[in-house]
């Protein structure tokens, strides 16, 4: 239910020469030095102790234009991480340059790739594990028991639940809800509570379609096919969902319902849900008489109206925290506007993928990737920096 903003996976590699964007709209982007530090006074003022800020990226040789062309690379193409705005590690990318396709978590750069008939994971450049079946890893966690993968197929329906890629659980023809390009969801669509494994899956029947959210291996909760899910979330052991009534849109939490703000003869185009302390938040785009309209509603009664004529694009939550990105036609990051009436400006570039916004601590961080000459940067809360390379990045984790 949430897609990755652009293509760029394997195209890189082909041999035909042509001139498309890899990102629809995106003209070529050159990095020249650029500057500047500005305050956000809608920051907190607890400074994260004892932990590091880390990026990670996708670097191409000088000169190559990587959002516009599709011939094979003259030279070598990076994966790079970053710490504290230092580069302190890079690996060869390979096939793993999308940004769905590596990243970095627990000390470690994870990367992964399909071969004609396998899937393999690696550590920090070095084989972890394989195995049969070629799979798009939608969910990757790493706990004391091995690393968890839950891999749609790439060829064909079916998905496939694995600890060290083993499997745990396989269904031939289900789907997996959710990615790993959610804002503040490090584990994509697979979530952890106490001892368990959450993740979502939809599953096609007679009667429609079947939601089903499974722990580890079973079965935890499934929803009636008569009733049409738009969305669904697993946090701290809660199950959310937005779904469609006659009439009506509705986020149940636990089974107890609130009726969401459509008007008149809207129609609800997408949604979003994330947790927000002990509450849940829910995004709605809708459409009525050709016109878009977002809002934000929370289980808890509470509404919240963007401006008019300002497209939001996906929520930043944490434990105390709430805002919501604001996106131009192209994709390019605005600002964020946040629950109490405070708004961080952006200060230029874009979110290849939503695991480049983090909310942590009440403290926001943004790995933004320019264009338009404008220079690829890191930005903490209000405050700026510029990193130079050819390339964009792909995630930011604090930990």
């Amino acid at each position: 239910m949430r897609n990755t903003i652009g293509i760029i996976g394997l195209t890189l590699l082909a041999a035909a020469c042509i001139r498309e964007p890899l990102f629809p709209g995106t003209p070529r982007s050159s990095h020249e030095p650029g500057g500047g530090r500005r305050k956000d006074t809608t920051a907190t003022d607890t400074p994260l102790s004892g932990e590091h800020v880390y990026l990670t990226a996708v670097r191409f040789p000088d000169g190559y234009a990587w959002d516009l062309d599709t011939c094979a690379v003259d030279g070598e193409v990076w994966i790079d991480l970053y710490r504290d705005g230092e580069r302190i590690r890079s690996l060869p990318a390979g096939v793993s340059v999308h940004p769905d396709m590596h990243r970095y978590t627990g000390g470690h750069l994870y990367s992964d790739w399909s071969t004609d008939t396998e899937t393999v994971v690696s550590r920090d450049g070095a084989e972890l594990f394989r195995f049969e079946g070629r799979e798009a890893l939608r969910g990757f966690l790493v706990r004391e028991d091995g690393v968890h993968t839950l891999g749609q197929d790439r060829d064909g329906s079916g998905f496939t639940y694995r600890i060290d890629g083993r499997i745990q659980y396989r269904s031939e023809t289900g789907a997996v809800l959710g990615g790993p390009d959610a804002p503040g969801a490090p584990g994509g669509a697979l979530t952890e509570y106490g001892e368990d494994v959450f993740y979502v899956c939809r599953l096609s029947s007679e009667r429609g379609n079947e939601y089903h959210v499974m722990r580890n291996a079973e079965r935890y909760q499934s929803f009636p096919t008569s009733e049409w899910t738009l969305d669904v979330l697993v946090s701290g052991g809660t199950v959310s969902r937005v779904l469609s009534k006659p009439r009506s849109l509705v986020l149940e939490v636990d089974g107890k319902e609130t009726r969401l703000s459509l008007n008149g003869r809207e129609s609800c185009l997408w949604s979003r849900l994330a947790a927000w302390g002990k509450d849940v938040v829910v995004l709605v785009c809708t459409q009525g008489a050709g016109v878009k309209r977002f809002f934000l509603q929370t289980a808890g009664g509470k509404t919240f109206t963007p401006f008019s004529g300002e497209t939001v694009s996906d929520i930043l939550s944490d434990g105390e925290r709430m805002g919501w990105t604001v996106t131009d036609g192209r994709g390019d990051l605005l600002r964020i506007r946040w629950s109490d009436g405070g708004v961080t400006e952006g200060t230029g570039g874009f979110l290849v993928s939503g695991r480049c916004a983090l909310l942590r601590g009440g403290h926001l961080f943004l790995a933004l990737t320019g264009r338009d000459g404008a220079p690829n940067r890191f930005q903490e809360d209000g405050v700026h920096t510029d990193i130079l390379f050819n390339g964009y990045f792909t995630s930011v984790t604090v930990e």
